[in-house]
């Protein structure tokens, strides 16, 4: 099967959204037709290097990409569609600046409207399980952007949505569209996802009957993983999750 080139985009705006995360906002022709509907939709996104105006992009064959000769490859790194409005054409990624800020939060906070970067087509596959009884979603800021658009798939739940979010301080903290109990954990001068692992351990949660959803810091999302599998007795198709960084 062929697959899609990855789209290039250019940069209508950003916003900071909280002082150590960007929303950078993108448009362009080639965003028509973009299926970016649904909650927890990923996408590499092609960043340009040193001297590149746009990143290189590969072209799409039946042998796999072909990249053009004699330009450099550019940064890759997955990133979640924060949002996606077809009829404005627009497409929003959050970038989290973290301590020594790696090439693509860089770039999202250099990036002027014009800028151009590559966009690829979204995966992901989470969806709530209509017979859960409960849900619990977990995360760290990282895992924010995906966040949200779990908990606006599940606004329309009538059980109980259990939401526990890890961030540096109270600034980090969001406004998020849900009908979730929402936990915020500052993790203060704690290392990463300590303290989330901690809050999720004191929780008293519905049962065993519900759906989980969590994603950050991987060695705290795979405590957490064995903890709702072995503890909670959580059914493993219902746990979704995902390590997204590494604390060093």
């Amino acid at each position: 099967m062929t697959m899609t080139p990855p789209r290039l985009l250019q940069v209508r705006r950003s916003a900071r959204i909280t002082p150590k995360m960007i929303r950078v906002t993108l448009g362009g022709d080639e965003l028509a037709g973009f299926p970016g509907d649904g909650p927890d939709r990923r996408v590499k996104m092609f960043f340009p290097v040193d001297g590149q105006d746009r990143p290189a992009v590969p072209r799409a064959s039946t042998g796999g990409p072909v990249w053009p000769p004699g330009e450099a490859r550019p940064t890759i790194r997955t990133y979640t569609v924060r949002r996606f409005d077809a009829a404005a054409g627009e497409l929003d990624v959050d970038f989290v600046l973290h301590e020594g800020h790696g090439p693509a939060a860089a770039w999202a906070r250099a990036a002027e409207p014009g800028a151009w970067v590559g966009v690829s087509e979204p995966g992901g596959r989470w969806e709530p399980d209509p017979a859960a009884e409960f849900h619990v979603v977990i995360g760290d800021e990282s895992a924010l952007p995906a966040v949200a658009t779990v908990l606006e798939e599940l606004a329309g739940f009538t059980g109980p949505v259990l939401a526990f979010l890890e961030v540096a301080d109270a600034g980090e903290e969001q406004e998020l569209t849900a009908n979730a109990d929402v936990e915020w954990v500052h993790r203060g001068e704690a290392p990463a996802g300590e303290r989330l692992v901690e809050a999720v351990r004191a929780a008293t949660l519905p049962g065993a009957g519900g759906q989980a959803w969590l994603a950050g810091e991987s060695a705290a999302v795979r405590d957490l993983r064995k903890h709702l599998l072995d503890d909670r007795r959580l059914d493993r198709r219902r746990v979704y999750a995902t390590g997204y960084w590494r604390a060093r």
